[in-house]
């Protein structure tokens, strides 16, 4: 049986798992219109109004640098702040399931679009979001596909569609593969960015003005092989549209995309029933992505002890859900310029932060828009290694301090411990834990206790941001801060 858990506490597990966790003012939200509805907000989100890329890409006195790693930047910026945190983990979720690298791909603009793609799919139905990512530029120049046509198809873009997207290996065989590379010619991609005149930021501003893509899917009819092709033993003249579809509909496809899902947000080796019972959804509503994840978290094995608290965080987690708790995405939010336009430049402070936690990802081992290879990264357990946990133990967050003293990511917390009327240590350390979601043992919380030290720091900001810096050194040494 499954340990008692109060409301609060199954809501601050759905946020882990759909989000980067709560802050308590969320909590407070979220316990005043229930777990269920709860649910529903996180999975059937709404669009909200974002920032723009390019407010990432202007520089002063210089022309745009439209770099992935100010797309990294702004991709981070998004998790820390999103009203809708289920996008930013899907969209991360996608990003190693139809993993592409600006390493091969070399094109900052062409990888805005990547991610733009997937972020714009992540909650739609998977046939439509499969299509969408075979047909972007980023990923056929990844597969090495600028051009498949009649004669010379690209059968390694074809192995990695049958073989990592959609239906794994064992379910399809050689001259499968061959076909549908066949059923893929005539189809490319157009980069013209850098043949527009002008200088950089000329053709940033006129793409913009014209709502034009930097690069675009082109479909070439005279370079289509249209002979019969037999796949999965049906034989007929098979476009790529139409056979993106059908091995998106495989069951093989849905037994395979539930049990990445389930690994993804619940936890590693799963049981046959929970992966089986999602299949069915995700196969039955033709990979309707909300209506499988309302089916995940209707799962008994969702709520069970080796759920709660049992996966290990990755790094976007771990780093985003520090400074979300500490208060400093609040901040970074405040810094920008609210009534900004895609032509404002992003205030130097919020770019030189978000930029930070990218990099800080990285050492630990996720680096955004360079998964390891075509497989993407692995998750779980992988992300625990002696290497990649020394660089999380380096990690405290945001805006201790800044120019004038201590910041926001002290300021906050400190509000959040006065709230709770800690006199003691041991109170304060009590809140801070409560603060940063993470349960310890009665002796790790001692230890806690005297990394705050004098309680009295409560009254000299200065002191307290000492203190706290202390404690959030002695949390990330402790192994439940990195799970969730």
């Amino acid at each position: 049986m499954a340990t008692r858990r109060t409301e609060r506490e199954k809501i601050a597990h759905v946020y882990r798992r759909l989000g980067f966790g709560a802050t308590p003012s969320e909590l407070d939200a979220a316990e005043k219109i229930g777990l269920h509805a709860t649910i529903d907000a996180l999975i059937d989100y709404r669009e909200a109004l974002e920032p723009s890329p390019y407010e990432f890409y202007w520089r002063e006195k210089e022309e745009p640098d439209l770099g992935s790693w100010r797309t990294r930047a702004w991709w981070v910026y998004n998790m820390l702040v999103t009203p809708t945190p289920l996008k930013e983990k899907l969209t991360l979720f996608w990003h190693s399931h139809f993993p592409v690298s600006d390493g091969k791909v070399e094109d900052g603009p062409m990888m805005l679009d990547y991610v733009q793609t997937l972020r714009e799919h992540a909650a739609a139905p998977f046939p439509k979001l499969l299509t969408a990512i075979a047909k972007n530029p980023a990923m056929m120049r990844y597969l090495d596909m600028e051009r498949a046509v009649r004669g010379r198809p690209n059968e390694n873009f074809a192995r990695e569609v049958m073989e990592l997207f959609t239906m794994g290996i064992g379910n399809y065989d050689e001259a499968d593969v061959k076909e549908v590379a066949r059923s893929l010619t005539g189809w490319g991609y157009l980069n013209t960015f850098y043949e527009m005149p002008g200088n950089t930021e000329q053709k940033v501003r006129d793409a913009l003005r014209d709502g034009r893509p930097f690069s675009t899917f082109i479909d070439m009819p005279a370079m289509r092989d249209d002979g019969p092709k037999k796949i999965l033993g049906k034989s007929r003249d098979w476009k790529g549209e139409q056979v993106l579809e059908m091995l998106a509909k495989q069951p093989a496809t849905s037994e395979r995309i539930a049990r990445r899902l389930w690994e993804f947000f619940a936890y590693q080796h799963p049981e046959t029933k929970p992966v089986a019972a999602i299949a069915r959804v995700f196969q039955t509503s033709v990979g309707d992505i909300r209506k499988t994840l309302h089916a995940m978290v209707r799962q008994e094995e969702f709520w069970s002890d080796r759920c709660f608290r049992g996966l290990v965080k990755s790094p976007a987690e771990f780093c985003i859900g520090i400074v979300r708790a500490q208060g400093s995405a609040a901040e970074l939010r405040r810094l920008r310029d609210q009534a900004a336009s895609p032509y404002t430049p992003i205030p130097k402070k919020v770019m030189d932060n978000a930029g930070h936690i990218a990099y800080r990802m990285e050492r630990m081992g996720l680096s955004l828009l360079y998964p390891v290879d075509v497989s993407g990264w692995k998750w779980g357990d992988a992300w625990a290694t002696p290497a990649m946990m020394g660089e999380r133990g380096m990690f405290t967050g945001l805006l201790l301090w800044d120019d004038k003293g201590p910041g926001a990511g002290s300021k906050t917390p400190l509000e959040f411990v006065k709230g709770k009327g800690a006199k003691t240590s041991e109170e304060i350390a009590s809140a801070i834990c409560e603060l940063f979601d993470v349960e310890l043992p009665e002796a790790s919380m001692k230890v806690v206790a005297k990394a705050v030290g004098d309680p009295r720091s409560l009254n000299d900001p200065g002191w307290w941001a000492g203190s706290l810096n202390r404690a959030i050194r002695v949390l990330v040494a402790a192994p439940e801060m990195h799970m969730m």
